[in-house]
């Protein structure tokens, strides 16, 4: 009977791990940042890839193909040995995330508990079929190096994910920016930006070898939104509106309609921050202009488009009110729509008539169909509503592939 080999081989490298832990300047960087209450997801990515990096240098220094039965990685072999060391860096690298997670918690005034993702057990699963797969270890020993570093990594993209999902079912919309590092591919490029949880592109959760693009999260500042309408509720202020509307009184005045959340601007991009208060301004600013002049411009300005015959003054009104003048009833509340970056682009565009893309055309046919959808002829609630309309008119499809073109 021959001697089962993996025990010793799994000791040296835990040995090789433990050693290598214990010296890493960054592993304790990153702890001494989580003793301050400074550290972030990015700190916790800096610490997952240190860890990851240590793990693969441990597997690759110490799995080769003369200590393996006729130099051949099997199945048996690469499962307990992946599920063992891999196991350690998910429970550390889960640990440090959720410890992050529970100061952010803090800081943002959310009494919620911290959520820790589950294991990706297929990735696991993944890894092993393919070590075992070759009747040669030396052909698939790359895959005890980078591989180990992505996997490690993604566990911090996994906790991210667990909590703004389990914010986002309370009530909060805390929102993922996905940043670029060095000179990131193509594909990465693609992927950076920032997302209103849950309307975040799968590619953001996904990364290709020798990814070291970072996923971001805050949760913001305690304050409930409304989900669909993004905008921020204070209880106490809300409180005062209810008791305005009950005695008769004017609820809305002079030209702030939309109240911009800033309490996530650490974390996002100036450009994105320079793009989304124009937006909040271009929206307030068509609220509180001469509506039925801005209405007429639209409808002059879409008659020279054959793709728009048929589409009437009143379908005009309609779309326009649907997004700046209706209050809609939504998952937690009433509210307007938000003001969207390349919404708000849309609508001065359609408004100057300067321009005008075939995206803003198909936003005109989304809010009049999602209007009826919603109102008229089948009383949907709004996620139902606005998905029927996307089959037929998806705007945030258009202006992808519009960004793709420039």
């Amino acid at each position: 009977m021959e001697r089962d080999m993996l025990p010793d081989l799994l000791k040296e490298v835990q040995d090789k791990f433990e050693t290598s832990y214990g010296k890493s300047e960054k592993v304790r960087n990153a702890f001494a940042e989580l003793k301050k209450k400074k550290a972030t997801y990015a700190t916790a990515n800096d610490f997952a890839l240190e860890v990851g990096d240590i793990l693969a240098d441990a597997l690759s220094s110490s799995v080769r193909s003369d200590k393996l039965p006729d130099g051949k990685m099997y199945y048996n072999i690469a499962q307990r040995l992946l599920t063992d060391t891999l196991g350690r860096n998910f429970e550390l690298v889960s640990g440090y995330a959720g410890q992050v997670q529970e100061d952010l918690n803090r800081s943002a005034n959310i009494g919620l508990q911290v959520q820790v993702p589950e294991i990706n057990q297929d990735r696991i699963d993944g890894l092993v079929n393919r070590l075992s797969s070759e009747d040669e270890f030396s052909k698939v020993a790359w895959m005890l190096q980078e591989p180990i570093v992505n996997f490690t990594q993604s566990i911090v993209d996994d906790s991210i994910k667990a909590n703004a999902d389990f914010h986002a079912k309370a009530g909060l919309t805390p929102k993922v920016v996905r940043k670029e590092t060095g000179n990131c591919c193509k594909w990465c490029r693609a992927v950076v930006g920032v997302y209103n949880y849950p309307d975040v592109p799968k590619d953001v959760w996904r990364r290709h070898n020798r990814c070291r693009c970072t996923v971001d999260y805050h949760p913001g500042n305690g304050k409930k939104q409304n989900a669909h309408s993004k905008r921020w509720s204070d209880p106490l202020k809300n409180a005062k509106i209810e008791e305005r509307k009950r005695i008769g009184l004017l609820v809305q005045a002079g030209a702030k309609n939309y109240v911009r959340d800033d309490s996530n601007d650490m974390l996002l991009p100036k450009d994105f921050i320079k793009a989304e208060k124009h937006a909040y301004l271009t929206y307030d600013r068509i609220k509180n202009s001469n509506q039925d002049l801005e209405k007429r411009k639209i409808y002059s300005n879409i008659g020279k488009f054959k793709e728009m015959n048929g589409f009437s003054k009143d379908d005009v009104d309609k779309a326009f009110n649907h997004v700046f003048n209706n209050v809609h009833e939504l998952n937690f509340g009433k509210g307007l729509f938000p003001p969207d970056i390349d919404m708000a682009q849309s609508w001065e565009r359609l408004i100057s008539g300067k321009n005008i893309q075939p995206h803003d055309l198909i936003l005109l046919k989304h809010e009049r169909l999602e209007h009826d959808y919603m109102y008229v002829t089948s009383k949907l609630d709004y996620d139902t509503a606005h998905k029927k309309v996307d089959e037929l008119f998806n705007y945030s499809e258009a202006v992808n592939e519009f960004k793709k073109k420039g």
